[in-house]
């Protein structure tokens, strides 16, 4: 139910210019409670307002790069002495997001937080094109 759950939210999210989930590896066997996705042509203020859109939607949304005690981010590894400078990783992260997916969840209620992400999207980057802020 969960890989359903979150192939459903996936397909949706991919038909969007804004969004991009990457598929499984190969052998990977997934058991997801939630959904990473990675935003595309978005800047730093528009992956900003995005999240704030969708927790204004009712959708919790974390920008791994924009969040600042998350342990995907390697600048918080504070334990790794003389950590480099990762440019292209930290560019990745900036823009690669995760929400929560549980399982239990029904269609509708998937609807509803695919329709929130993608219309969070829509807005602040409708809004990016109307008026080139």
């Amino acid at each position: 139910q969960g890989r359903r759950n979150h192939d459903l939210v996936a397909a949706r999210l991919n038909a969007s210019p804004w969004f991009s989930v990457p598929e499984k590896l190969g052998p990977e066997e997934r058991a997801p409670d939630s959904l990473q996705f990675n935003l595309r042509g978005m800047s730093d203020v528009e992956v900003e307002a995005f999240v704030q859109a969708t927790e204004a939607a009712g959708v919790k949304v974390q920008a791994f790069g924009m969040s600042r005690d998350n342990a995907r981010a390697f600048w918080n590894w504070t334990f790794i002495p003389d950590l480099p400078e990762l440019p292209k990783t930290r560019a990745m992260l900036m823009r690669a997001c995760d929400t929560r997916l549980p399982a239990r969840l029904t269609r509708p209620e998937l609807d509803l937080i695919a329709g929130a992400l993608i219309g969070a999207a829509e807005e602040i980057m409708g809004e990016t094109l109307a008026y080139g802020t």
